[in-house]
């Protein structure tokens, strides 16, 4: 039995599941989901709900007493250990509890026993390479002609060079606790990328989303058309997700989320831009977050 902790907003949700599947699948073992993080998160953070659940993903929920068993040992030093895992500096196996180690790759991840507690971001395809195909088509939802958001679809299908911008504000900007881990793009990041991608393709067509669709419109210029894709919150964000995928190319933000909007575009021929820096400093090894496909600027 594998348990996956769920936690935080979409983007991070897909990853940790794509990571707990893959595990289990190896291990030929069932797949159970912690999801009780949204009862109980601390709301100095941004308040988020479980989502995955818009995909055909296993709805197999853990209860606590199957999640006690495997973290119960040793009062709550894991447990807080398990809350607070971003920068540790090597594994935790207690019991059957596995806390990821470091932000970037760890191999022996595969290494667990059937029985097994994981709690991390997982946030590297290479968790899941080995059913990557399967998460592509588990991921890659239609959007429906009822939707507001099939007009859009259809203009990014049609466009010979639809480029999906992500700009990511919100709590990167708003909130103290968020800027100073993560913080939000610049413009310098966006105008660079976008004048590398016009060095490389002819006549870009731009579709920019964002949580804040009027500093895009007040802040991002180009001579090409741009468009800017709104009223996909909250229940619907998962939207974006699919339309970002349907872009021939992709300009990403420090955001799991428009990572996926990337990694499910299935063109062979796709651009796609991310940012050099993920987090504000350097506690955090991303060298295997972005594919090495994706150009770093």
């Amino acid at each position: 039995m594998v348990i996956v902790e769920i936690n935080s907003g979409l983007g991070n949700q897909m990853f940790q599941y794509a990571a707990g599947l893959a595990l289990a699948e190896k291990l030929n073992t069932d797949l159970l989901l912690d999801i009780s993080w949204y009862a109980k998160s601390n709301q100095a953070q941004t308040p988020r709900n479980f989502e995955l659940s818009i995909y055909p993903i296993v709805n197999n929920y853990a209860d606590e007493l199957a999640v006690s068993e495997l973290i119960r040992p040793s009062s709550e030093g894991l447990l807080n250990k398990l809350k607070h895992r971003i920068n540790l500096s090597k594994p935790i196996h207690k019991k059957w509890a596995f806390v990821e180690p470091h932000f970037h790759f760890y191999p022996k991840f595969f290494d667990a026993n059937k029985t097994v507690y994981l709690s991390g971001y997982w946030q590297s395809e290479k968790y899941f390479t080995r059913i990557s195909e399967p998460i592509r088509k588990l991921y890659s939802l239609d959007i429906q002609k009822n939707e507001p958001s099939f007009s859009i679809l259809e203009q990014i299908i049609a466009s010979p060079n639809s480029v999906a911008i992500h700009v990511r504000r919100g709590d990167m900007v708003k909130n103290p606790q968020v800027a100073q881990v993560h913080g939000s793009c610049n413009l310098d990041y966006y105008a660079r990328s976008m004048k590398h991608l016009e060095s490389l393709i002819a006549k870009p067509e731009y579709f920019i989303f964002s949580d804040e669709p009027q500093w895009c419109q007040d802040n991002i210029r180009s001579s090409f058309p741009v468009h800017i894709v709104s009223g996909n919150e909250g229940a619907k964000s998962y939207l974006d997700i699919q339309l970002m995928r349907h872009c021939k190319h992709n300009i990403i933000a420090n955001s799991s989320f428009s990572w996926w909007g990337a990694w499910l575009n299935a063109n062979p021929n796709k651009l796609v831009f991310a940012p050099l820096n993920w987090f504000n400093g350097d506690k955090n090894d991303t060298k295997d977050l972005i594919p090495s496909s994706w150009m770093r600027l």
